[in-house]
């Protein structure tokens, strides 16, 4: 018998084992805030000592996808959890996910590479597509009669070549496959080109759910587990916390009111339920509202001030002098520059944007707005270029915080700390996010 229950987010808890019970909990994230303004919602279903308790079991492992902070909790992971524990994560990980791991003061880490390997009486693979990632991959685990997909992120269609090793490795046993199902970027919100109804929003989600409805069709699972997307973005004076797409089941089902024969994969499992792999029969160990519950969630991170650890509530993050002209120039070329070397060690790593213009214009209280825009790849710049692919439009305090090491640039995004305008307006250029995303990563982990 195999279990399952949703934690919250993208942490998942369940047992394998054929003779030995093995216990895995899966990228654990309780408080500390992700992107400078995400907080869970719902919180975790159980208390995290109770999951830290769990990391004194022998048969104990902790598995952690990728170095998202909304997949990894630095803070609760470090003061709580045993130092001896078992974590997993995969080979083709960046080194900076193994280096913060033992920084924490891990050192029992396992590598799960595109080989099955086998631990006890379980065994585990990753399954990556280079082509859309170089870090975040998906990790499955079996035993005998079970398996269970961690895709985390991974909401994109799986190649065929993947398909064939999905399927494969979870052949003749209870297929259960998890991953993203809601939208984590700022698109539409953080985009004022777009109207406020909702609409493309929705749209967003539905297309990401029909991908991971497709791929457990594709992989021959047994059920579809939407989730790494139970989570909320507090942004001072926004109100993004009420324009988030609550992925319950209810609202899932609605996207698909005149195609209902497309859901029957998917799990009405919310945070707390557990399934049985077996007869796929869910329980709770009570009933709740699941809207409730995230209402009085917001609540609760407000009066508490939990919110106040994110970056716009943060006191030491306020309005400092205005970023001169020759700064937002230095980092953009500085970007320029990795993208180049990127693309010389990787040359099929979103080849594509070479050409494309990137512009930031800087804002503070004063109106006094400085852009600078570059032909991404190339020598020329284009300074105020009025229709760039991507149009940031940052406020100074946090373009600082980016420039004093303070915050990452993902916060700006992912975060819905800036907004954005691209052009032409239907086209996405994930290519430029993707790559303004990694670079910020390595600036502030560089030199100054």
């Amino acid at each position: 018998m195999s279990k399952v229950t949703l934690i919250n987010h993208s942490s998942i808890l369940f047992t394998l084992g054929n003779k030995i019970k093995n216990t895995f909990l899966t990228d654990f994230w309780y408080q500390t805030p992700a992107f400078g303004s995400w907080l869970p919602s719902p919180p975790p279903f159980y208390h995290p000592t109770y999951l830290a308790s769990l990391s004194y079991s022998k048969n104990f492992y902790l598995i952690l996808s990728h170095a998202h902070d909304d997949h990894i909790d630095d803070y609760f992971l470090k003061n709580y959890f045993n130092k001896n524990m078992k974590i997993i994560i995969s080979k083709i990980a960046y080194p900076s996910l193994k280096k913060r791991i033992k920084n924490m003061g891990f050192k029992n880490i396992i590598s799960v590479g595109e080989k099955v390997k086998k631990i006890k009486d379980f065994e585990m693979i990753s399954i990556v597509d280079k082509n859309l990632s170089l870090d975040d991959s998906c990790l499955l685990f079996r035993d005998k009669n079970y398996c269970v997909h961690h895709g985390n992120d991974n909401w994109f269609p799986l190649n065929k070549e993947n398909v064939i090793k999905v399927r494969r490795f979870g052949a003749n046993r209870k297929f259960l496959y998890a991953a993203q199902a809601n939208s984590a970027s700022g698109f539409p919100v953080t985009y004022p080109q777009f109207n406020k109804n909702n609409r493309e929003l929705k749209n967003k989600v539905k297309k990401m759910l029909s991908s991971g409805i497709e791929n457990c069709k594709n992989v021959k699972a047994n059920y579809f587990l939407p989730y790494a997307g139970y989570t909320k973005s507090y942004v001072k004076n926004k109100d993004y916390e009420n324009k988030a797409f609550e992925p319950f089941y209810k609202n899932l089902k609605s996207l698909y009111k005149n195609e209902p024969s497309k859901i029957k994969y998917i799990l009405d499992l919310f945070c707390g339920g557990t399934i049985d792999l077996k007869n796929g029969k869910i329980d709770y160990p009570f009933n709740f509202d699941p809207g409730k519950i995230l209402k009085i969630t917001d609540k609760f991170y407000k009066k508490e001030g939990i919110i106040n650890k994110c970056d716009t509530f943060r006191n030491d993050i306020l309005e400092s002098r205005q970023t001169s002209l020759k700064e937002i120039k230095k980092f953009l070329e500085s970007f320029n520059n990795f993208v180049k070397n990127h693309l010389k060690k990787f040359p099929n790593y979103y080849p594509n944007i070479v050409g494309k213009k990137l512009k930031f214009t800087i804002t503070n209280k004063n109106s006094e707005n400085k852009s600078y825009s570059i032909i991404i790849g190339l020598k020329k710049n284009i300074n105020n270029s009025k229709k760039a692919n991507k149009e940031f439009i940052i406020p100074n305090n946090l373009f600082k915080s980016v420039l004093n090491k303070k915050i990452v640039f993902e916060n700006l995004y992912t975060g819905y700390e800036s907004n954005i305008i691209r052009y032409p307006k239907k086209k996405y250029n994930r290519d430029i996010i993707t790559y303004l995303i990694s670079f910020g990563y390595h600036y502030v982990n560089s030199k100054k």
